[in-house]
């Protein structure tokens, strides 16, 4: 069956936002939270089974979902922003359906987010803009494959046979891409090269994709430093 959700949805933004605490997140204890609350929109919209609408997102009180051509999107797949007491979410309409399903629900987690993610996201980044931005755009994309591909779900179907992408992919209803790589994430799949267990262990620097590192702030006065 693939009936729509009946839940209402009116509480269901406040009860999302009610599970951050008042304080500024680690990146760990963020993608905790964030797989805690797509896992609770599923059990508050009584939804049980993979590959269910995401409709009753269009449903959400004071939100308006737009299908925009791609042309403006500006290379975009998806959009979220606030005004006069409404959010609006833009999706790509010319993206595939899978895509659109997988932005829909990025863009749901920076909805939620939207109210406290100056404080809950302060400490992300380590003063580094950029990284910060990319960071939170990862988080929503971790909301986004625990909404589509719950952990214990894909286990589950893996388990009782169905181990091909393809046809996991349409049994969630997302895209082949996505999937793979959350059966990567899950570890249920491993394309790691064969190294020796040293290797698993080794010294790693600071990583180019992070950008640049961090200039530690020294205490000239702790050091014992005079001005001149």
């Amino acid at each position: 069956m693939n009936e729509e959700p009946t839940t209402n949805t009116n509480r269901l933004v406040g009860e999302l936002r009610a599970m951050v605490p008042l304080r500024p997140l680690g990146l760990s204890e963020a993608y905790g939270l964030a797989e805690r609350q797509a896992t609770k929109t599923l059990e508050l919209l009584a939804i049980r089974e993979p590959g269910r609408s995401l409709g009753w997102i269009t449903e959400l009180p004071r939100v308006d979902v737009k299908l925009v051509p791609r042309y403006k999107m500006n290379g975009l797949s998806g959009v979220t922003s606030y005004s006069r007491g409404r959010y609006l979410l833009l999706v790509n309409r010319n993206d595939a359906h899978a895509r659109r399903r997988w932005t829909i629900s990025h863009e749901f987690k920076h909805l939620l987010d939207y109210t406290k993610a100056k404080a809950m996201y302060k400490q992300l980044g380590y003063g580094h803009e950029a990284r910060q931005a990319q960071q939170i755009e990862r988080l929503c994309d971790h909301f986004a494959a625990n909404l589509l591909m719950p952990r214990m779900w894909v286990k589950r179907a893996y388990g009782n046979g169905v181990q091909d992408i393809t046809a996991l992919a349409g049994l969630f209803n997302v895209s082949e891409e996505a999937m793979h790589i959350r059966l990567l994430f899950l570890g249920i799949i491993d394309e790691e090269p064969l190294r020796g267990t040293r290797s698993f262990f080794r010294r790693t620097g600071w990583l180019r994709e992070w950008g640049p590192p961090p200039v530690p702030e020294l205490d000239l006065a702790a050091l014992g430093a005079s001005s001149a």
